[in-house]
């Protein structure tokens, strides 16, 4: 399609925010993208690389902590892609967040990212902006109970059972969906909230290959170790990363669309996982064999993913489309160098 409208990406820079932007530029949208640091030529140089960036990427300076720094991004802008709030594991010591008390872990660990995602809708009040696409995770989606398959509906964490079990970085996004959601419902904006886990595939700019999940792949395409010592006796949800930004630009389109969605293809067991990147990858750096067999993998009611009508790539597609691209040494240097 072809179109005129400018949609704002807040966290251009990002895994999932910078394959949104790549997707709205390959769709025809104007984009304004914000990076806390517009002039960061390091990761400038890549977005403004992308297809059709010179004539409709523009780049704004924004800080989650600041609500009006978003207002020149926002203005004229059909809708805003919320995904400038990663995961916070660390006080601003550096202590673990499983390290701390109560107060300490709400206050350093879920009230920032919580206020920053209402920093970013109270900007897009302010400057009319009623479309909003929110990034969280699959960590908002682990009930007290557990449920036999998961659905946007059943899978909803709880805060204060998380909070109270020193677990705040899980916290961090529930507490965040929940104060969209209110805030969404009370200013009359139609909100959508993505929920991705392991993202693969080609990435946009160099530095998304040093850690996150294609750290995983990065150091296993070299032969060396990478997260684990032994097959783990869980299970991982994926998806390709360029099909979770189409799922956003679906909810976007959409304008039925309202609420939660899965975006991930399907959860696998490690064992099934690491028997797949073996076919890929030397066998040096693969962990030793699960000792019993693989818990199994969680499951997932797919039916509102599906309606948003994206055709997303199967795991072992995805597997082979990122091994292949990092052997091919992207980025000009060596596998997982910039």
């Amino acid at each position: 399609m072809t179109s005129r409208k400018t949609l704002c990406v807040a966290g251009a820079s990002g895994l999932v925010g910078s394959n949104i932007v790549k997707a709205a530029l390959e769709r025809g949208y104007h984009v304004n993208g914000t990076m806390r640091d517009a002039g960061d030529d390091d990761k400038r140089r890549y977005l403004m690389a992308l297809p059709g960036a010179g004539e409709r990427l523009t780049l704004f300076s924004a800080d989650a902590g600041d609500s009006t720094s978003f207002d020149a991004a926002l203005e004229g802008a059909d809708a805003v892609f919320i995904a400038c709030l990663p995961p916070i594991y660390r006080a601003q010591d550096g202590t673990p967040a499983s390290g701390l008390d109560r107060q300490r872990g709400y206050d350093e660990i879920v009230r920032p990212v919580e206020e920053g995602c209402l920093n970013v809708l109270r900007a897009t009040d302010c400057q009319g902006v009623g479309n909003v696409i929110l990034c969280s995770s699959t960590s908002s989606t682990n009930p007290p109970e557990p449920v036999a398959v998961k659905t946007e509906a059943n899978a909803v964490s709880d805060p204060e059972r998380q909070i109270a079990a020193g677990k705040f970085t899980a916290a961090e996004k529930i507490v965040m969906e929940r104060a969209a959601r209110e805030f969404c419902e009370g200013h009359g904006q139609r909100l959508c909230i993505l929920l991705p886990t392991m993202m693969l595939g080609p990435v946009v700019l160099p530095r998304h290959l040093e850690n996150g999940s294609h750290s995983l792949l990065v150091r296993l395409s070299r032969g060396e170790q990478g997260w684990h010592q032994s097959v783990p006796a869980g299970s991982m949800s994926v998806s390709h990363v360029a099909d979770v930004a189409a799922l956003f630009l679906a909810a976007y389109e959409d304008p039925r669309a309202q609420g939660r969605y899965f975006a991930v293809y399907d959860s696998w067991s490690w064992r099934d996982l690491y028997a797949e990147f073996a076919r890929h990858v030397p066998a040096s750096g693969l962990p030793a064999p699960l000792d019993g067999e693989p818990e199994a993998p969680t499951r997932f009611d797919f039916t509102r993913r599906d309606s948003l009508g994206v055709a997303m790539r199967d795991i072992p597609t995805t597997i082979a489309e990122t091994c292949e691209w990092l052997k091919g040494h992207p980025f000009g240097g060596a596998v997982g160098q910039g």
